[in-house]
């Protein structure tokens, strides 16, 4: 199963991104995986992963960002087609209340085996919940414009995204324990 796992970089000022941290952890692990560092750029993420997606063709998509705050792994089921940035991206791009697609329906959901993996990642411990806002900045736009785009191509796959906590409240070697389950647990669904 060729899996494309993308994380994105440092933004607002920090010197790193739960989500890369884990990310390289994962590669370690499993080098055969696909793997994508996103710059928290609202114009060069979405067509960065786009490339990816159409010179990989990968079998799944599990995209990983980082949630301040949160102190579980956010399940995220569903995009908004809504772009709300609270801080500016790393270009500088503050943008209010715009859409992603004009055209495109209000909301796309996740195609991941969420209560699957909900259920392998809770009964190794892993604190975990599911969620329908990913909210309004890049984590939420590159869900969606993914989801978008794996639709508008036909390619019906699973995909998703996920919500790390960050490395200060989530150590990265368990994030990366939760995430190695969550890849075993989709491998194994899709030989099913």
């Amino acid at each position: 199963m060729k899996i494309l796992v993308t994380a994105f970089g440092p933004f607002a000022g920090r010197s790193e991104n739960a989500s890369m941290l884990v990310l390289h952890e994962l590669k370690l692990r499993f080098p055969e995986i696909r793997t994508r560092i996103l710059p928290v750029d609202a114009v060069v993420a979405p067509s960065r992963l786009k490339q990816a997606l159409r010179s990989l063709r990968p079998d799944a998509v599990v995209m990983l960002g980082e949630a301040a705050g949160s102190k579980t792994i956010r399940l995220e089921t569903r995009a908004w087609n809504e772009m709300d940035f609270r801080i500016p991206d790393i270009a500088g791009r503050l943008i209010a209340a715009r859409p992603i697609r004009e055209d495109g329906p209000n909301s796309l959901n996740s195609t991941l085996p969420l209560d699957l993996i909900f259920t392998s990642l809770d009964a190794d411990g892993h604190p975990v919940s599911t969620s329908n806002d990913a909210g309004r900045y890049l984590c939420n736009q590159v869900f969606y414009q993914t989801m978008d785009y794996l639709v508008g191509h036909d390619m019906e796959i699973p995909a998703g995204f996920i919500h790390l906590p960050l490395a200060a409240d989530f150590p990265t070697n368990q994030a990366a324990d939760a995430m190695a389950k969550l890849l075993r647990v989709m491998a194994t669904d899709a030989e099913s």
